[in-house]
């Protein structure tokens, strides 16, 4: 895929991973080819696979009325979930923002 940016494909694999499907049946499903999925997960291999530490800024509003609502700052952005909110959709978008 000519042209797809580093964000957009950490958004691929994010999404490729949390559907459950193979590299395969998720290429076929979305027209990528499997070497394109491949070749850019290798160039950016580095990127999903580096650990490190970031700094998490929880908010703890136990007495406010925003108790169903978790919010958290992560490398200066600022995030806010419904406390029902799936916990693969928040690991999700944690880890395109860290790649970011």
């Amino acid at each position: 895929m000519p042209g797809t940016s580093k964000v957009e494909w950490m958004h691929i694999f994010a999404d490729q991973e949390s559907s459950e499907l193979s590299v395969s049946l998720y290429c076929k499903l979305h027209g990528i080819s499997d070497k394109a999925f491949y070749n850019a997960k290798s160039r950016y291999k580095r990127v999903t696979e580096e650990p490190s530490l970031v700094a998490i800024e929880v908010n703890d509003d136990i007495g406010s009325s925003n108790t169903r609502r978790i919010s958290f700052k992560l490398n200066g952005m600022r995030f806010e979930f419904n406390v029902s909110a799936p916990d693969s959709d928040i690991q999700r978008i944690i880890k395109i923002c860290l790649a970011l």
